[in-house]
């Protein structure tokens, strides 16, 4: 660690940019208020509510499927805490949820970049980091893991940078934790191997020593995420649901012209370009860290966040050499007021935050809702083909007789089903097969699909009820009445 960056790992006084950090934070907290806006929330809390009833984590949310499987959960602790939220407060626990988290993961995120870097270079990294905010600070488990990666990010860097290791009886617990609650926990053996190979690469004798230490601590970090109550399956479940994301939008591969993308690239070429600046040269270790990130979060829009969080401490300690983002000397009176001010703005932000938390409707933005209440009301059993994105309130709402031909559970579905489901839509593939298989009564669909013209016009299938982009479809009398 050279003397430039010594310097700037220190607590600076407090200034402006302290102050401009809170503000941003503010910024982006106010822009995570609101209804419920993750499609997938409605099923994590019946996941969670079927765990605590059943005891298991295997075999779950076959009851609202027209078919069954052997469904493992690997966020079976996140949705059990949404479920017992959800039991507590209902659907407005889960908001008060999002917005613990939110606050906890903006405070932790701010110190733990203010340990290593100045001020203004922190201000920098963290407003870039949180330009995709309102995109990724939903209700689901992912959450959890933004919160345990800004720890990885933390040791990552003492150990890739500062040559500080952290203590194993400190990540084992950690991990096993992290591993409960969500399946993003494989980053850190992963992130302790690549450090481990880039320390051996940077072929000096003094690193020996932490390249070592770090693989050990992949090697125990791997162990401790699959002490769960999938065992081994922990490992190999992450990659199944990435095989059957190839139809949905967070999954695609980031791009350059896309504005959830920009922050991370602009963290990527300030980096790069202050390293260039320097004129010194750069530790294999940390270019090869650099790279991979940069692949990991440009092979998907959900994990540019991910990734920006890893890449944050170096990146902010890197900036702080220059020499316009050091710390400057602050009078006593100066921090005084600066003091006052950022007390001020943080007790505003959590007063009138949480007013307006309170204000809201939870359920504002679930849709169809009116459709998911109407098939509430029907009696009898609904064997229902629906569109992908509606079947969590589908599955909430629309009562316990209720069977989905399709929900958001990809990687229960499998990439192959997921592709011939969204090609039926368009009347493409073999949809009337596809239709015979699943033997719907009713159907959800979008308003103008290809499929809806075929039922309503084609097939006599009537319309019971229009909400917005969708409409509730009920099949001829003579198939409604079919026993299921």
């Amino acid at each position: 660690m050279s003397s430039d960056e010594q310097e700037t790992s220190q607590r600076a006084p407090l200034e402006l940019a302290h102050l401009a950090l809170i503000a941003v934070g503010i910024a982006a907290f106010a822009l995570t208020i609101g209804p419920i806006t993750d499609i997938d929330t409605y099923w994590h809390v019946l996941i969670g509510q079927e765990i605590l009833d059943t005891q298991t984590v295997t075999n779950l949310g076959n009851s609202w499927s027209t078919f069954d499987a052997s469904w493992r959960t690997t966020q079976w602790l996140f949705e059990v805490v949404m479920a017992g939220v959800h039991a507590a407060a209902g659907w407005a626990g889960i908001i008060w949820l999002r917005t613990v988290l939110v606050l906890a993961f903006l405070t932790a995120y701010a110190l733990m970049l203010l340990k290593r870097a100045t001020p203004a270079a922190v201000l920098i990294v963290f407003t870039l980091s949180l330009i995709p905010v309102s995109y990724l600070f939903q209700e689901r488990p992912l959450l959890a893991s933004f919160i345990a990666l800004i720890w990885l990010s933390a040791v990552a860097f003492d150990l890739l940078v500062a040559g500080h290791a952290p203590r194993w009886f400190v990540v084992t617990p950690i991990v096993i934790v992290w591993a409960n609650l969500h399946g993003m926990w494989v980053l850190a053996p992963a992130l302790f191997a690549l450090i481990a190979i880039g320390l051996v690469l940077d072929r000096s004798q003094d690193k020996r020593p932490q390249a070592f230490t770090a693989a050990k601590l992949s090697a125990l970090s791997l162990i401790a995420g699959c002490i769960t109550p999938l065992g081994l399956s922990s490992l190999v479940i992450p990659f199944q649901f990435k095989a059957a994301t190839a139809n949905i939008a967070e999954w695609q591969p980031a791009t350059v012209w896309s504005t959830t993308t920009m922050g991370f690239l602009a963290i990527i070429a300030l980096t790069v370009g202050t390293w260039i600046r320097r004129r010194e040269p750069v530790p294999w270790s940390q270019l090869i860290f650099v790279l991979v990130l940069f692949a990991f979060g440009a092979s998907a829009f959900r994990n540019l966040l991910p990734a920006t969080i890893l890449l944050a401490p170096l990146a902010a300690a890197t900036l702080s050499t220059l020499d316009p983002l050091r710390s400057r000397p602050v009078s006593p009176a100066e921090a005084k007021s600066l003091t006052v001010v950022g007390i001020g703005l943080i007790s505003l932000t959590l007063i009138g935050g949480l007013w307006l938390t309170a204000q809201v409707d939870p359920l504002g933005k679930a849709k169809p809702l009116s459709i998911a209440t109407k098939l509430s009301s029907i009696d009898g059993p609904k064997r229902v083909l629906n569109t992908y994105n509606s079947s969590g309130v589908l599955a909430a709402f629309g009562g316990k007789d209720i069977k989905l031909a399709i929900d958001g559970r990809a990687d229960r579905n499998g990439g192959p089903y997921i592709d011939r489901y969204i090609k039926a839509e368009k009347l493409e593939g073999d949809w009337q097969e596809l239709l015979k298989q699943i033997q719907p009564n009713f159907a959800v669909l979008g308003k103008d699909t290809a499929l809806t013209y075929e039922l309503t016009n084609r097939q006599q299938w009537k319309i019971l009820l229009t909400e917005q982009d969708y409409v509730l479809l009920q099949a001829p009398a003579a198939k409604t009445s079919q026993p299921k």
